[in-house]
């Protein structure tokens, strides 16, 4: 299995990798270009690693039967409305969709997209996307997951919504499909969640199951539990944004304001920043801090010179520039070669 994913010539996701950042703007344009747009600019000037969109047809991926979940009902215009006369607003045309390509290239952003059903994946393709992404609630539409593998790219899968055992079943169906360009993310699915629903630790569970490039889709308020994720080993990281989290829909309150992914992404790197190595080192930084706190061994007493140290002439103080305490026992018994006054440092060229 692949711990390093590459997606083109300039992007690599996993191991000694930074944290790929997905702005995903999911549903929160409300089925206007320019409001997607927007988005584009938002994760452009928030230096997100890549904007992400959903692909959907109202028709194909929602039957009568369909009903809606409690987050959906906020975005209804009557209390009547239908999950499938809802998402007809919400959905993206071809033409929108080609649009926003354009669009974010002459922006120079990653753009990609989930699809939910096969139609949208091909015509994804079409506009030269390359990286897979598999929501949560495609975990168990096998065509769609063995369409998506047989085209050899990079697989990015959310979790949510489904057990261990379900994960494994659609993670070889993938396998068996010759694409090991694997991603799994971690993922509650419910919008939005708390931070005690977060389930971090289950990245791991994923890392140690599947040997796989791991990250963490996150539908909690704020940037909190996703900085702690990246802490924890999060190399994908995906969050819901908006350009206005009062706006009227289904997801524009559990989702960051621009300003709020500027800071998410910034806190990310922030955070990578401290990584640092497996290696206890003493950095340029601290060695002026060394020099003034660590203590050193000084003169209790005036000590002449032909005298022999014993330990009550010596101290222990600041500054750090003399001997070790840790070298009293070289220092006691040697004579001294000139006299030191009361409360100095013992230097080691003083002694013989």
């Amino acid at each position: 299995m692949h711990k390093k994913i590459k997606i083109n010539s300039k992007i690599s996701i996993g191991e000694d990798c930074p944290c790929f950042v997905i702005a995903e703007a999911g549903v929160n344009h409300d089925g206007d270009l320019d409001k997607a747009k927007e988005l584009i600019d938002v994760a452009v000037e928030a230096k997100a690693d890549a904007v992400k969109f959903q692909m959907f047809k109202t028709n194909k991926y929602a039957s009568d039967d369909a009903f809606l979940a409690n987050y959906h009902k906020k975005g209804r215009l009557s209390k009547t409305e239908s999950i499938k006369s809802l998402l007809s607003r919400l959905e993206l045309k071809e033409n929108q969709i080609q649009k926003l390509f354009e669009y974010a290239n002459k922006k120079k952003i990653f753009i990609f997209s989930t699809a939910f059903d096969i139609q949208s994946a091909k015509f994804l393709f079409s506009l030269g996307m390359r990286l897979v992404k598999i929501a949560s609630f495609s975990l168990t539409n096998a065509p769609l997951i063995k369409y998506l593998s047989s085209k050899k790219f990079p697989i990015i899968i959310s979790t949510g919504l489904h057990t261990l055992g379900e994960i494994e079943k659609m993670y070889e169906l993938i396998r068996k499909n010759n694409n090991e360009k694997i991603a799994l993310l971690q993922c509650t699915s419910h919008y939005p969640s708390t931070a005690k629903d977060a389930n971090l630790y289950f990245m791991d569970t994923l890392k140690k199951a599947f040997n796989c490039v791991v990250g963490y889709s996150d539908h909690t308020m704020g940037i909190n539990v996703s900085l702690a994720s990246v802490a924890m080993g999060a190399k994908i990281l995906e969050k819901h944004f908006t350009l206005q989290t009062n706006s009227f829909g289904v997801d524009h309150d559990a989702s960051l304001s621009p300003k709020e992914m500027v800071s998410l992404v910034s806190g990310v790197r922030e955070v990578e920043a401290s990584f640092g190595t497996s290696r206890k080192i003493i950095p340029e930084i601290e060695k002026e801090i060394q020099k003034v706190h660590r203590p050193s061994l000084v003169s209790k007493t005036d000590i002449f010179r032909g005298q022999v140290i014993s330990k009550n002439m010596l101290d222990i103080k600041k500054p750090g520039t003399g001997i070790s305490p840790n070298d009293i026992d070289w220092v006691i018994g040697r004579k001294v070669k000139k006299n030191i006054k009361k409360n100095r440092l013992i230097k080691k060229k003083d002694l013989v």
